[in-house]
């Protein structure tokens, strides 16, 4: 599959994305599923390092591994510390999902780290596209006022990342077009497209 994004944060009613998710990635079912971890109930430091070694075991069913945390914001501020490193490397063939009502509540380089779905809590079938790790769009609202902090915080992140790593310049113009894409009246969801 191309246009993988491996952690992903989604924002809003999240049940209907999910399943979209992990279905494009080939699991049939998220309960009873080997594959797939999810935290709903814990969310201390113990169930972060229980990610990290979820991720390091080959899956069991499928060609991928799924960790999936509900209402990420429930982290206190050194789990959400501790699960930055996982957000950068998940892993080959692995995929983090994390979904959230309150974004602000999360640590900004949580934020920089996810490709982000914002989901409207109306009926999402009828209402915008959803953009999915694959690439496929279905069902979500992406618009101007969504995709250009989005871009704008990349941009601030990779501009950062260029004193270790020369690549990221390549990152930045791929930005800095696709801001430009946005200011000149270019579909949001097309810009954030030519970004990923």
């Amino acid at each position: 599959m191309k246009n993988i994004f491996p952690s992903t944060l989604i924002i809003g009613s999240s049940e209907i994305a999910i399943t979209e998710i992990i279905t494009s990635l080939g699991h049939k079912s998220l309960n009873n599923n080997p594959d797939i971890l999810k935290i709903d109930n814990t969310y201390t430091i113990d169930e972060i390092r229980l990610i990290k070694k979820f991720f390091s075991q080959k899956p069991y069913n499928h060609q991928s591994k799924i960790a999936i945390i509900y209402d990420v914001d429930n982290l206190r501020p050194d789990a959400q510390n501790a699960l930055l490193k996982t957000l950068e490397e998940p892993g080959e063939n692995n995929y983090l999902i994390l979904t959230t009502q309150k974004p602000s509540s999360l640590l900004a380089t949580i934020l920089s780290r996810t490709h982000h779905i914002k989901i409207n809590n109306k009926n999402i079938k009828s209402e915008g596209k959803i953009v999915l790790p694959t690439g496929k769009i279905v069902n979500l609202n992406i618009g101007k006022d969504e995709v250009l902090p989005f871009l704008e915080e990349q941009l601030l992140l990779h501009h950062q990342l260029m004193m270790t790593n020369p690549k990221s310049t390549t990152n930045i113009k791929t930005i800095l077009k696709s801001i430009d894409m946005i200011n000149h009246n270019v579909d949001p969801s097309l810009a954030l497209d030519y970004f990923m």
